[in-house]
């Protein structure tokens, strides 16, 4: 899952289910005589590797939490769901998320770079894991606590990461790194946290709102030709390494939500916005900058004085999307429910990430030879997550099975290593237990198969830069405009393939 971004003409950047209402963990009778830690259990799946344009990593879902909701989980999923809480409850648990990638290159000439032609690329593998244990806090986790109070109010917070993204595309066997001009490697973690509040609008009736922060980190590598248009020479690539410093200051989101209950029938319907107050956007300063000269620059002047290896700053943007959602449950028997969810994700302004690095004055190669102004293009669509759900339960058991299909919130002639998305299959299936009258335990375990991706022609065409210059520069020229769009870059056309597993846990407590 790939950041989008948001692009600037100039060179200078501007700073801008279903978890049930159920008896289970709702009706615990508080108890002055026992009070319980939550204990995350995380089970390891191999092979460790992670990818895709934007993700979830499963939040808060272990195959029974939706829009109709009615713990913790739906300060992420409805906030209106915790106007079902039922005396103090608290959550905590994580996904250990494993995704695998290839990329076949299509052979491209040696001259121009243009598809198709005499080099040939061998096909390049990606890896990357996801999981809770890290600092600062992985993505994949939730923690929240909350209560139902009375019978008009439930208030609960939560922490846990709306989006990540995670990659690192290994060198093939012989040395080669075919994507490079894409993707080396990529981290960007997002982490909310958020107050969720709900109210009784009457017995059928809760209405919801979760404002909260969003907090970002970012890490990124990847190779820039300084002589585009003369084909894929490594001698000519610099390599960009850019990343923050520890937690930044956060943007601001809110999540407003509406849940109504009729006899057998649940409905819950929600809104997550992107970033209030920048059109959507991330803006974020890199404290960690380093660039590293190619070989036909090196006996040129370096980007730092002998006396600094940190001279460089940075700065990135890039957009989010907003969502939105809505799920229904009916009981289909005593003992039976079935469900549906519709995610809406509007992907479609994510358009570019847009770089600008800084340095000091007495270097020379800095905004000529090498960049220092960069877009990488996107060029996201909207995409739908839709998933069905049967559950079957007891009084102390409940096991739930979800089929979900998605749709690709990237174009195929957009592909590339660092936004690898297709439609997308996935099976679940998830187990919960009362492990004791207060405590019960979730688990879920589910495959993800992207249906592969041809891109065809290529979006990106890496002869745009020298025929702009030849146009004298004209932002009229077509070629000018793929330059100025982040489209001048070496071509990405190829097949690509996605595989997925995710074992997730929630333990929930009762007091």
């Amino acid at each position: 899952m790939e950041i989008a971004a948001r692009a600037t003409s100039d060179s200078r950047l501007r700073t801008v289910d279903e978890s049930q209402r159920s008896r289970y963990s709702c009706r615990i009778p508080v108890s002055t005589r026992h009070r319980h830690l939550a204990v995350l259990a995380i089970s390891i799946i191999a092979p460790s590797v992670k990818a895709g344009p934007l993700d979830d990593a499963h939040v808060a879902d272990t195959g029974f939490s939706g829009p109709t909701t009615g713990d913790l989980t739906a300060v992420y999923w409805n906030p209106a769901g915790l106007g079902l809480l039922q005396g103090p409850q608290m959550m905590v648990g994580g996904a250990w998320q494993s995704t695998s990638v290839s990329v076949a290159r299509t052979s491209i000439d040696p001259t121009t770079g243009a598809n198709p032609g005499a080099t040939t690329f061998p096909t390049a593998s990606g890896s990357g894991t996801l999981q809770p244990f890290r600092l600062p806090p992985g993505p994949s986790g939730f923690f929240g606590i909350g209560a139902g109070i009375g019978r008009r109010f439930g208030i609960a917070m939560a922490l846990y990461s709306p989006f990540s993204s995670k990659l690192t595309m290994a060198p093939t066997a012989d040395g080669q790194e075919p994507a490079r001009y894409h993707l080396v490697s990529m981290d960007f973690n997002h982490i909310a946290t958020a107050i969720g509040l709900a109210i009784h609008a009457s017995d059928s009736i809760q209405i919801g709102v979760a404002p909260g922060l969003l907090w970002s980190t970012a890490h990124l590598v990847f190779d820039e030709d300084t002589a585009p248009g003369t084909g894929e020479n490594s001698a000519a690539a610099a390599r960009y390494d850019l990343a923050t410093r520890g937690i930044l200051l956060p943007s601001y989101f809110i999540a407003l939500g509406a849940h109504y209950h009729h006899g057998r029938f649940d409905l819950g319907l929600s809104y997550t916005s992107s970033p209030l107050g920048t059109s959507g956007a991330v803006n974020l300063p890199l404290d960690n900058t380093q660039i590293g000269l190619p070989s036909n620059l090196a006996g040129g002047p370096g980007l730092c004085p002998a006396t600094s290896t940190n001279c460089l700053a940075g700065q990135m943007s890039y957009r989010l999307p907003s969502i939105y959602n809505l799920g229904a449950r009916w009981q289909i028997a005593k003992n039976w429910y079935a469900s549906g969810i519709v995610r809406w994700i509007r992907n479609g302004e994510h358009d570019k990430i847009t770089i600008l690095v800084v340095g000091p004055a007495s270097q020379t190669v800095l905004g000529s030879s090498v960049p220092d102004h960069v877009v990488l293009y996107r060029g996201f669509q909207d995409s739908f997550d839709l998933r069905g759900r049967v559950v079957y339960e007891t009084k102390q058991f409940r096991v739930g099975g979800t089929l979900r299909l998605e749709t690709s919130a990237v174009p195929a002639s957009h592909v590339n290593a660092a936004a690898i998305d297709g439609p997308k299959l996935e099976p679940s299936l998830a187990v919960d237990m009362r492990i004791w009258r207060q405590i019960r335990v979730s688990a879920g375990y589910a495959f993800t198969w992207m249906f592969p991706v041809d891109t065809g022609a290529s979006v990106f065409d890496p002869t745009a830069a020298s025929a702009c210059a030849s146009a004298g520069g004209d932002l009229n020229a077509p070629a000018c405009q793929a330059r100025m769009n982040g489209q001048a870059r070496p071509s990405a056309a190829g097949t690509y393939h996605l595989w997925r597993q995710t074992l997730s846990v929630l333990t929930t407590i009762g007091f």
